[in-house]
């Protein structure tokens, strides 16, 4: 496969970025490894106006799934994602593709089937086709897969104890909207600004459930740049936490009697039919307004729920979040606005109705975790799938004949290692690697002694 993708390295994007922003020296060029940890390399303007193209040693930030003898790889920024770094006035920041070295000059590059942006990428493509199958006889352009993830984070003082934090018994859920403390909300006032800095929406950020939690949302748009806004939001918050006293963390379990945090994650697929832009999971003839497309996403979300969830909760510790009665969903269900269903419809009734998928946490690699989500839907739609009748009851207590999430990320690694979905959409390298690293951290994880193993069985 060589790439022809004409929104990447695209040089008089970049001269008229510095013809604006007249101060900017530097270049960050950012990139996800596998497991989706932000890395980069900073290049001078010069660099990058020259070729549009830096480097990468594969071997050291993909490990030993790349070997030293073929590890030389070359970034191409996506021009579309070139803002000014918040913080500074001489740096600006760019997202990138990842590409083996052409074999010969002018020749096109071969993407790397290890980068997870470019498997997000894989994962749209087939879905207009998908689409258009579902409605013979209209004219459909332009369709667009539609996310909206809610980030949810601690931000706690430097001084706190935080390596202590899973015994601290002062910690309680009863956070939820209340004001922020004054360091907190200085911090989250200035991360509202930055977002919009770099391009995604500036919208609402409120306390949540559990002490020193906070969410924040990034907007509704396009599943890849929503993917490429998760990173970068991650990456404020971070930086502007460290700049204000404060430390931020996106562990999805930090304390076994409050609330993780999670990554809640609203979907829906619009596209252009006869000139106007329409939400595709809304139908007006319906009680309530969930489209037959919309019905077949949901039920593929719930078919697909067991093999993904090794992408939405990549850590061993996101299973200690999935538990009954969190907050965290562990019952393969769905129900309008029901907290206890892993599948919630919003909006019912009107044109912004749409799904929420509320497994993820936000130390997912969002490539993936969002490829997976939108994979599992379209086959949905491709098998049309009949969604089951919305389940009301409090799954927490009352789940008898309903199917669980995996109870560990072992169980979880076996069944995405076997899906045929994961493998058409995604490809063998995808799967089989993240089924490498996936299970030697279960191995380390499993190993370590904790103060819980030391309290109840020395």
């Amino acid at each position: 496969m060589r790439s022809k993708d004409t929104t990447v390295g695209n040089k008089a994007a970049f001269t008229q970025f510095f013809e604006k922003e007249k101060t900017v020296e530097f270049v960050r060029c950012k990139l996800t490894d596998m497991q989706g940890n932000l890395r980069e390399v900073t290049v001078t303007k010069e660099q990058l106006s020259g070729t549009g193209i830096t480097s990468v040693d594969g071997s050291s930030v993909f490990g030993k799934i790349i070997p030293p003898t073929e590890s030389d790889m070359v970034l191409v920024p996506d021009t579309s994602t070139l803002f000014m770094v918040p913080w500074s006035q001489d740096t600006a920041q760019v997202i990138c593709d990842i590409f083996f070295p052409p074999k010969k000059e002018g020749e096109e590059l071969e993407p790397y089937a290890g980068c997870s942006r470019g498997a997000l990428k894989r994962a749209m493509k087939g879905m207009e086709k998908i689409v258009k199958k579902h409605y013979p006889g209209k004219t459909i352009t332009k369709v667009k897969a539609l996310f909206a993830p809610e980030l949810e984070f601690l931000l706690l003082p430097k001084e706190y104890d935080i390596a202590h934090i899973h015994t601290d018994s002062g910690l309680r859920n009863d956070h939820y909207f209340i004001p922020p403390a004054d360091q907190a909300n200085k911090a989250l006032k200035i991360i509202t600004q930055h977002l919009g800095v770099v391009g995604l929406k500036r919208e609402k950020w409120h306390t949540e459930v559990a002490t020193g939690q906070y969410e924040i949302g990034i907007g509704h748009g396009k599943v890849l740049r929503i993917a490429d806004g998760t990173i970068t939001a991650k990456d404020i918050i971070r930086t502007v936490a460290g700049q204000n006293g404060l430390k931020a963390s996106f562990i999805p379990k930090f304390n076994r009697h409050v609330n993780g945090s999670g990554m809640h994650t609203h979907m829906n697929i619009s596209a252009i039919i006869d000139d106007a832009e329409v939400n595709l999971f809304y139908d007006p003839k319906k009680p309530d307004g969930l489209s037959e497309l919309g019905r077949k996403f949901i039920a593929g979300l719930l078919k697909y729920a067991r093999e993904i969830t090794s992408l939405t909760n990549s850590l061993p510790i996101s299973y200690k979040r999935l538990v009954p009665g969190a907050e965290a969903p562990t019952r393969i269900s769905w129900d309008w606005l029901n907290r206890t269903a892993l599948c919630r419809g919003h909006s019912r009734g009107t044109t912004k109705v749409r799904v929420e998928y509320r497994a993820p946490d936000p130390m997912c690699n969002p490539y993936l975790a969002f490829s997976a989500l939108l994979l599992a839907g379209l086959a949905g739609i491709e098998e049309n799938l009949k969604l089951s009748p919305p389940d009301k009851r409090n799954l927490y207590h009352d789940n008898d004949g309903v199917a669980e999430l995996p109870g560990s990320l072992t169980e979880a690694l076996l069944l995405t290692n076997s899906s045929k979905m994961l493998r058409k959409g995604m490809g063998d390298f995808i799967i089989d690697t993240l089924f490498t690293l996936g299970m030697e951290e279960c191995r380390v994880y499993n190993q370590a002694v904790t103060d819980w193993d030391i309290e109840n069985y020395l």
